[in-house]
């Protein structure tokens, strides 16, 4: 696998991104990007300490379990300790996610809120995950102007913020193949690029166009790539 990674903060004043892989066995790696919420308090250390609360979760209980209950446990987990960090420090704190797993050639992808996943093949979207999100809720019912995705954009309808989540974690899972590229970003990446169109290029191209974009950028941007 090659992997590369690309985060940061725009013209916010903290990047409250948070990128991490880890190894959890020979056979198996685990792949996270979280998005820290805007208007919240310390998002830096919510999307952090959720990460690092899956990571550690997988890597104490890997093989015990089947994965997809370890996923959910593991979602739960960082849930509960994001909960516990927002009332020792009195403040409203949350992150979206997204993550996978993979395990030889199979794959399982999850995610809460609106850090998104695609899966190409030969260049083409085999797979797009559906934001949790009131705008994917509103285009449900039907047709969305250009004006309520300005207006309601930003709002998610899922995230770990310590409340307990009421439905269960989206999670599913891939086969992959050689050459498959999966990649994870941030809202404030794939509003502010077109994805298909920068998947294979060389990760300091993809900077290039980046840095290009940068004072033009309002949000945090970050995003992990994984080719097969």
């Amino acid at each position: 696998m090659e992997i590369n990674s690309f985060s940061a903060k725009g013209k916010r004043e903290n990047n409250e991104d948070y990128i991490l892989s880890r190894q959890l066995s020979p056979d198996c790696s685990l792949f996270l990007v979280a998005d820290g919420m805007g208007g919240y308090s310390y998002g830096e250390i919510a999307s952090s300490l959720a990460c690092e609360s899956i990571a550690v979760y997988l890597s104490t209980n890997y093989e015990k379990s089947e994965i997809r209950k370890l996923l959910s446990d593991s979602l739960n987990i960082a849930n509960k300790n994001i909960n516990e960090k927002r009332q020792k420090l009195a403040v409203k704190m949350g992150t979206t996610i997204a993550g996978a797993l993979i395990e030889r050639s199979k794959t399982y992808l999850f995610w809460v809120g609106d850090v998104r996943i695609y899966q190409f093949r030969n260049n083409e979207i085999l797979f797009q995950s559906v934001d949790h999100s009131l705008i994917s809720e509103m285009k449900k019912k039907g047709y969305v102007s250009a004006k309520e995705i300005e207006r309601y954009g930003n709002i998610v309808t899922r995230s770990l913020s310590g409340i307990p989540m009421e439905e269960e974690p989206e999670i599913i899972e891939l086969s992959l193949m050689p050459e498959d590229v999966l990649f994870l970003c941030t809202d404030g990446f794939w509003q502010n690029f077109n994805v298909p169109s920068i998947i294979n290029l060389p990760v300091e191209d993809i900077q290039n166009q980046v840095n290009k974009q940068e004072e033009a950028m309002d949000d945090n941007y970050s995003f992990l790539r994984i080719i097969f």
